[in-house]
């Protein structure tokens, strides 16, 4: 494994996966990180983003948050 592209190829043509790039990882990292209920900034801080902007494209999978953060107020 001396080579990330080829190496994740090799893996993938033995797991008989078809389209499936490095990246999908990291998109289903972050996604269960927000499915999860991690704040959006150490998220931001674990995916190496500069610009939370990056990292809100995330935020659409926890609308449940919406609701805890006006339930506060009420509690």
């Amino acid at each position: 494994m001396d080579n990330i592209n080829s190496s994740w190829e090799e893996l993938c043509a033995s797991a008989e996966l078809a389209n499936f790039r490095f990246h999908d990882q990291r998109h289903s990292f972050a996604s269960r990180l927000v499915m999860a209920g991690v704040d959006l900034n150490p998220m931001r801080e674990l995916l190496g983003h500069s610009d939370i902007r990056m990292t809100l494209r995330y935020a659409h999978l926890a609308p449940d948050k919406l609701s805890e953060a006006v339930a506060k107020l009420i509690a």
